[in-house]
């Protein structure tokens, strides 16, 4: 049986030097990656907490990552309880690239946490209902800070683990740090959050504002601009991004990239149907369309949910596993997509955006995606082709309100300051 001495630990002493990060995906670990390697150099020990598919994103990245079933001794005898739960839970939530005992772990301790607040029957009642996005194990996460004493918690803003990590950090009094990647409009349960961290990161200077009005205050939301930026101007990326045009044989190609992901399932086109369909008639712009390419590249946590279509001239399909998103918009001439960061991304490196105002995701967002960054409304499936044949409209007048230089020593930078704070 595991025992507490194969639990993880700080090797230093100074909660100065120690930080945990909790963040789950692929892509929200390439943003915090940069931050872990930069106060690593000025000699900060960094512990992450990678779930899901960031686990192996992390692995690949060289961050030395941890998992729950790393912290499965925490529950001491309640560890096959826990993941007897997790045996039971498995069916529709495994994942290609999340190992299965990790999942086990992660289910299990997560609900077994619903069994000691609420009792069996409730707990079954609450899962049926919500599934694992009602999972908000701040009583385990607790038990992790307590086990590790860091001198910070660092985490992105997605809900269940990480805002647990953040919400047990606060009660404990330790310095919180939270990086906020999206655009948070007004649905955005971000603003609503009963805890927040003592510093937030965002991305441009309407989210801060957005964040101000909703009563956080103006010493405790910084605009960094996101790690994930950095990296978009990095001459490797640049390269890559030629690299790929000559492998593909696209030189002088007109290069579309779609970044799809599942939508809602009250869509008209519910789940991968929209992606689908998307990429059906892009694919059909480019066979009767000469000197024109298209990269597929689905979300690194769903592109397993859509079919994969039979092999076409002219069209590749990115492997987030594989193809870091860099040189993919490198390589890109228009970006098309619903609602993600990968459209800031694009305009933030001038290509042309186009997003697609029938998703159900846009329909129903209350901010304007155009409000970060020029991009233009495509307002049906039939208009996508038109769109792309057309020349590119002018550039909004509003320029990308992200900061400019890299965005990592800044948060960086505050980071350090929370270590050292009283």
């Amino acid at each position: 049986m595991l025992n507490s001495q194969t639990l993880p630990r700080f090797r230093t002493r100074d909660p100065r030097r120690r930080a945990f990060f909790v963040s789950y995906g692929a892509g929200h670990i390439a943003k915090i990656a940069p931050v872990v390697r930069e106060l690593r150099r000025q000699g900060v020990e960094c512990l992450l907490m990678a779930l899901t598919i960031g686990y192996p994103k992390a692995r690949q990245l060289g961050l030395e990552p941890m998992g729950y079933r790393d912290f499965l001794p925490l529950l001491g005898p309640r560890m096959e309880e826990a993941l007897s739960w997790g045996d039971r839970l498995l069916v529709g939530n495994t994942h290609p690239e999340v190992d299965l005992e990790e999942t086990r772990c992660y289910l299990g301790i997560n609900f077994l946490q619903w069994v000691d607040a609420e009792g069996e029957v409730a707990a079954r009642l609450r899962y049926q209902q919500r599934g694992r996005q009602g999972f908000m194990p701040v009583d385990f996460m607790g038990r992790v800070l307590d086990a590790l004493q860091p001198g910070l918690v660092v985490a992105t803003s997605t809900p269940r683990s990480e805002e647990a990590a953040i919400r047990s950090a606060v009660s404990r009094g330790i310095p919180t740090l939270t990086m906020v990647d999206l655009f948070a409009p007004e649905s955005d349960p971000f603003l609503y959050r009963p805890v927040h961290a003592r510093c937030i990161t965002v991305i441009a200077t309407e989210v801060r504002e957005r964040f101000l009005a909703h009563g956080l205050a103006s010493n405790q939301v910084f605009v960094t601009g996101s790690p994930d930026f950095d990296e978009l101007f990095d001459p490797c990326a640049v390269e890559q991004g030629r690299a790929l045009r000559a492998k593909l044989g696209w030189e002088g190609f007109h290069i579309v990239l779609w970044a799809g992901i599942l939508e809602p399932d009250h869509a008209t086109f519910p789940g991968a149907a929209f992606g689908l369909a998307v990429e059906q008639a892009l694919r059909a712009w480019v066979k009767n369309t000469p000197q024109t390419g298209l990269i597929v590249r689905y979300h690194p946590a769903q592109y397993h949910e859509f079919a994969r279509l039979a092999p076409q001239e002219c069209v590749h399909l990115s492997i987030p596993r594989v193809d870091p998103i860099a040189p993919l918009l490198q390589a890109a001439d228009t970006v098309i997509h619903q609602v993600s960061t990968v459209g800031l991304q694009a305009a933030v490196l001038g290509k042309r955006v186009l997003h697609l105002g029938f998703s159900a995701w846009v329909q129903s967002a209350d901010f304007d995606l155009g409000s970060l960054g020029p991009s233009e409304l495509v307002n049906s499936l039939d208009e996508i082709a038109t769109m792309l044949n057309n020349r590119p409209a002018p550039a909004a007048d509003r320029p990308v309100s992200v900061p400019q230089g890299p965005a990592t020593p800044r948060i960086a930078e505050l980071a350090l300051q929370l270590l050292n704070s009283p």
